[in-house]
């Protein structure tokens, strides 16, 4: 089914599509800027995060396979399929809050009920993900969701906190 040994690829490309997408909306929210900025920057940063992300995986694990020569070749990662997979992840992942928010933002005309539903959408994302994580670390699987959570409510409150800043200064 699931090859746990790209495990981390889809984790790494998961959580940080998740929480790049989220806090762009979190910050174009602190900024009280137009819901359209969300998409404009949601879908290019969506697409150039998830070839950097994919990108710098492939990079890393294949100077990480050059250096390490000793280790066993069956033991070693296919570094263009862990980068592809980081891409794919990062991509699938990022459209969840990216794709709740144009939702909500299209059809339903309250903008702080449309935040609020993508942010519990996002939160709900990152602790499946961190759940399924567990299942093959062997941690507890809620609180290897919360943590993660925990994660993506820190980082999307500082995005929302500077875009707050930064908007109420550039509209002064």
């Amino acid at each position: 089914m699931f090859n746990d040994k790209y495990l981390g690829s889809v984790v790494y490309g998961g959580v940080d599509g998740i929480i790049t997408i989220f806090n762009i909306i979190s910050g174009v929210e602190g900024a009280q800027l137009k819901y359209y900025v969300i998409f404009v920057l949601g879908i290019s940063s969506l697409i150039s995060d998830a070839v950097s992300m994919g990108f710098s995986d492939y990079l890393s694990l294949n100077a990480e396979n050059k250096v390490d020569k000793n280790r066993d070749p069956e033991e070693k990662m296919d570094s263009r399929k862990s980068g592809l997979i980081t891409f794919l992840s990062f991509i699938l992942f990022g459209l969840i809050p990216l794709l709740t928010y144009l939702f909500y933002s299209k059809y339903y005309n309250n903008k702080k009920t449309n935040y609020i539903k993508t942010y519990i959408s996002t939160m709900i994302a990152l602790f499946l993900l961190g759940s399924f994580q567990s299942k093959y670390t062997g941690e507890i699987w809620y609180k290897s969701g919360t943590y993660v959570v925990g994660y993506g409510i820190l980082a999307s409150f500082i995005s929302y906190q500077i875009g707050k800043i930064l908007g109420s200064l550039v509209k002064k």
